[in-house]
């Protein structure tokens, strides 16, 4: 199946995407409604999450705007806890036939061990669960970009993390439109420790049909604006060094629409006038040290 992919070329005709299907590659910053429907938090008596500005202690910002998802936004968490919420993703080209992104960044504040966060990830309706930080079982089709993300004790602020889960369509056999559940989870113990919790932002589901990369890419940080706009559009990212990179864009059928070379500064602009509105993705590769970093954007009506 790897092999298969790596020449795998789209020749197929794409059905047209509405707004809903935006939702299974889209990127969730907790600032706009687009597709927050798909975030379900668990109705259990105690949930603790919630989405809004964090205003703790330790945890007292997002990573990029305001909003972020967090164990509650201001109280400390309490002991005996088990909150969850889920996101809801409808199967595409990407999990059929290619590979899917997965990204984000977290920020954690707790007891070392016993108070903790887990990400599993459900190809068939809740009947599998798969620990994508811990599991060893289907690990041959997920690789992780990024450090493995550590969900317990103290982050020391926010951390990326980024994998792709690729041969999952065959192994349970994914059809077009079958529905994908991401988990996050966050369990503590019967002690209390007067502590933030755990907090994710910035989460980002990208799909790509064009093969997959044996190159081992380093996330870094970038951010775009504005979005949405018709036209210019502005990426700054991390180049304290001003090394060489290239900008990408793509539609959200993974087609390259044009490229951008030669960028040496901590930010570049670009006009999309010619694209057509609709959702698209960026993706920033270092020429020289592999560093990456990717997202969507709006091109306006």
């Amino acid at each position: 199946m790897k092999n298969l992919l790596i020449f795998f070329s789209i020749i197929f005709l794409v059905p047209t995407l509405h707004a809903q299907d935006y939702c299974s590659d889209y990127c969730y910053g907790f600032e706009d409604t687009i597709c927050m429907k798909h975030v379900l938090k668990d109705t259990a008596s105690g949930n603790l999450w919630q989405t809004g500005k964090p205003q703790k202690n330790v945890i007292n910002s997002a990573i990029f705007s305001d909003n972020a998802i967090i164990t509650d936004t201001i109280n400390v968490y309490p002991e005996n806890n088990l909150s969850i919420f889920t996101i809801r993703s409808v199967a595409s080209w990407g999990d059929v036939y290619g590979f899917r992104t997965f990204s984000g960044y977290y920020n954690v504040h707790t007891d070392s061990l016993k108070d903790y966060g887990t990400i599993e990830y459900s190809p068939d309706m809740g009947t599998t669960w798969i620990d994508l930080v811990s599991d060893t079982l289907y690990s041959s089709g997920r690789n992780w970009y990024s450090t493995i993300p550590v969900l317990t004790g103290c982050s020391g602020g926010w951390r990326s993390f980024e994998c792709t889960l690729a041969d999952y369509g065959s192994v349970f056999e994914l059809e077009m439109g079958d529905t994908l559940l991401y988990r996050f989870s966050f369990i503590s113990d019967s002690l209390f420790d007067d502590m933030d919790g755990l907090a994710f932002d910035n989460i980002c589901f990208t799909e790509f049909v064009e093969g997959i990369s044996p190159i081992r890419f380093v996330p870094i940080q970038s951010r775009l604006y504005p979005n949405p706009a018709r036209d210019l559009f502005t990426i700054e990212f991390e180049n304290p060094e001003h090394r060489l990179f290239e900008l990408a864009i793509y539609d959200i059928q993974s087609k390259l629409q044009f490229t951008v070379g030669d960028i040496t500064g901590n930010a570049v602009e670009f006009n999309a006038a010619h694209l057509k509105p609709g959702i698209y993705v960026y993706k920033l590769t270092g020429v020289e040290d592999h560093r990456r970093s990717w997202g969507k954007f709006v091109v306006a009506e």
